[in-house]
């Protein structure tokens, strides 16, 4: 049979159960406060600034203000702050650019250019494939009108600007190449290529633009026919190469490398823990190398030349590359804009550390300027040279076997 307890039992249980589950909570509420509470003086001290900056404007400040855009503003400056000089504040706009060329989607004509004394557009770049490639406009050209209007000091930002539209139009161009003028017609936006090949039958020339997706594929399958039309030895470009994609970068690389034994590469962050690995497989081509760099070769670009060399496979040419190991990584914010942070630092296969020293090249040569013809290009004819000198080495060598 069952007993009742008494109503004054059951009272002092019920207010003891409340009691400690009150102390309880006590507990965590004061040690959560405890903890805000010693945050507070760094918070403070860090936001002192734009208090003071506030209340000044406010005060003083003769004109009206757009506080959207003085809120992006002071995020902007808040991660330029950063020592990096790597990490940046995007807006929506920028983001949507960003993300286009990461894939290989670029906009405008696909050249770079600086300001002349005389505020002309003087052409310092032209990637391959681009609008401005299909038209031969070369380094040293001079741009110095834009649908008729001659490009001078009173229009010349609207003009680049007009050159680095992302709208699908087109453009009339006024290129002057020495003492020759000419008009052309430019289409906006383009596809930019990551593998450029040419077979010159004894030594096959593949040059990387960048690491997309479809790179590692495109490069098997150029590397297979060069090996089929009796292809030596094989020079890669790297040298206007600056691409962040670390991963696309390592499947490319186990075209050319065998099973590695440790990893081929791996990324690690502040702590120095090893946050994401790449291993390679069985499967390489077995043939020479010789890998061109120079300072426009960056960050995956640096990891694969170094990983190409310290698995014995390749020799550097050129010059110095431009050190860039940090990897970033984009977070989007609520108002659409984003932040690109650097998240950690790659690391090659058994090299140290390149990122703030570069790639020193195992055979030193300035490049040229000024040439687009490879029979012209310094260095390439020195890979050529130094892969010639090893394969008549190797053939000799199979004569005295022989």
């Amino acid at each position: 049979m069952n007993k009742k307890l008494p109503l004054g039992i059951v009272l002092t249980i019920l207010c003891l159960c409340i009691l400690v589950t009150a102390l309880l909570t006590g507990f965590g509420v004061r040690k959560n406060y405890n903890t805000l509470l010693a945050g507070l003086p760094e918070q403070a001290a860090r936001y002192e600034i734009l208090d003071e900056l506030d209340s000044v404007l406010r005060a003083h400040y003769y004109g009206s203000s757009d506080r959207q855009a003085m809120q992006r503003a002071i995020a902007a400056g808040y991660i330029s702050g950063l020592p990096d000089g790597l990490s940046r504040y995007l807006t929506a706009k920028e983001l949507k650019t960003y993300q286009n060329e990461s894939i290989g989607e670029m906009q405008g004509i696909g050249a770079t250019w600086s300001r002349t004394k005389n505020a002309r557009l003087l052409v310092e770049d032209v990637m391959d494939g681009s609008p401005a490639a299909q038209q031969d406009i070369r380094a040293g050209d001079l741009i110095v009108a834009v649908d008729g209007i001659p490009v001078d000091a009173s229009n010349y930002d609207e003009m680049t600007q007009k050159l680095e539209s992302d709208k699908l139009t087109s453009l009339e161009l006024t290129v002057r190449s020495g003492t020759d003028e000419r008009t052309l017609t430019l289409p906006m936006g383009f596809e930019a290529p990551s593998v450029v090949s040419e077979n010159t039958q004894e030594i096959g020339y593949i040059k990387l633009t960048a690491f997309y997706a479809t790179t590692p594929a495109q490069v098997k399958t150029v590397v297979d026919a060069f090996v089929q039309s009796g292809v030596k030895a094989i020079v890669l470009d790297l040298r206007k190469n600056k691409s962040e994609h670390m991963d696309y970068a390592m499947q490319t690389l186990d075209v050319f490398v065998p099973l590695s034994d440790t990893a081929a590469a791996r990324l690690v962050n502040q702590a120095g823990e090893t946050v994401e690995s790449y291993m390679t497989d069985a499967a390489a081509v077995n043939l020479p190398l010789a890998v061109l760099v120079g300072d426009g070769t960056k960050a995956a670009a640096e990891l694969f030349a170094c990983d190409l060399r310290d698995f014995g496979k390749a020799s550097l040419i050129g010059t110095e590359t431009a050190g860039v190991g940090l990897v970033r990584k984009v977070f989007p914010l609520s108002n659409k804009d984003a932040v690109l942070l650097c998240v950690g630092e790659m690391l090659p296969y058994r090299s140290e550390s390149f990122n703030g020293a570069g790639l020193v090249p195992d055979v030193r040569v300035e490049p040229e300027t000024k040439t687009r013809k490879l029979s012209q290009d310094k260095q390439y004819l020195a890979a050529v040279n130094l892969l010639r000198g090893e394969q008549n080495g190797a053939d000799a060598a199979q004569e005295d076997n022989a």
